[in-house]
C-alpha cells in the first residue's frame, strides 16, 4: 500500500465510515482518476464535534472494515491520525496535523454533495480553506444549483457517479435482516461477512 510521498498529491476522505461503503469508495477512486492524484488518504473520526452521539461500531471495527475494502486499491491509504493524536475530530484539526506529518505533500480535502451545505457549519471553515483545497464530488446537475452558495469559489467541483447508498442505510438494512445479495450491493462482500461475524448494526 502507498503512502504520501514528497512531491505527490493526494486526496483526503475524512468519516466516521460506520460502516465504509461503496459510495465512498467510488467517490475516492473516481476524484483520484480525474484529478490525478497520487492516492486518497482515508481518515476515520475517532470523535465527531458536530454529531453528539457515539458511533455505532468502535474505531478498531471501522478501521477492520476500512482495510477490508481498500484490499484491492493500491492507491487507498488508512490514517489513524486522529486516534494516534487524540484530535478533536475537528477538519481543520486533522488537516493541520496531516500537513505536519507529511510536508511535503500536497493535499486536497474530499467532500460528497450531501456534506457541501454543511460546509459552512463547519468549525472555522475559512481557515480550513486557506489550508486546504476542497473538493466535491457531485452529480453534474448539482453544481449549478449550489451556485448561489457562497462558498462556491471556494470549492472545487468535480462530476462523479451517484451511489445510491449511505451509512444509515447499510445500518438499517442490516438490522432488518436485508438479504445477503443487497448488504453485498451496499458494502461487498468482505465488509458484509465482517459485520454479520462481528454482530454489528444489530
Amino acid at each position: 500500500m502507498l503512502t504520501p510521498a514528497r512531491g505527490e498529491q493526494w486526496g483526503v476522505l475524512g468519516g466516521a465510515f460506520d460502516p465504509v461503503h461503496l459510495g465512498h469508495l467510488t467517490l475516492a477512486a473516481e476524484i483520484r482518476r480525474i484529478k490525478k492524484l497520487s492516492g486518497i488518504v482515508f481518515i476515520p473520526t475517532c470523535s465527531h464535534p458536530v454529531k453528539k452521539e457515539q458511533a455505532f461500531a468502535s474505531f478498531e471495527d471501522r478501521v477492520a472494515m476500512l482495510e477490508l475494502a481498500v484490499v484491492d486499491h493500491d492507491f487507498f491509504f488508512i490514517s489513524r491520525i486522529e486516534h494516534e493524536r487524540r484530535l478533536s475530530g475537528y477538519t481543520l484539526d486533522t488537516v493541520r496535523a496531516l500537513k505536519k506529518e507529511y510536508p511535503e505533500v500536497a493535499f486536497h480535502f474530499i467532500i460528497g454533495a450531501d456534506n457541501f451545505e454543511q460546509i459552512k457549519s463547519w468549525h472555522r471553515p475559512e481557515e480550513i480553506f486557506k489550508e486546504v483545497n476542497v473538493i466535491a464530488g457531485s452529480r453534474p446537475d448539482y453544481v449549478e444549483s449550489a451556485r448561489d452558495n457562497n462558498v462556491i469559489g471556494t470549492v472545487e467541483f468535480v462530476p462523479t457517479r451517484l451511489v445510491d447508498v449511505s451509512s444509515t442505510g447499510v445500518r438499517e438494512a442490516v438490522k432488518s435482516g436485508e438479504a445477503v445479495r443487497e448488504l453485498d450491493r451496499m458494502v461487498g462482500q468482505p465488509v458484509r461477512e465482517y459485520i454479520l461475524r462481528r454482530g454489528l448494526y444489530r
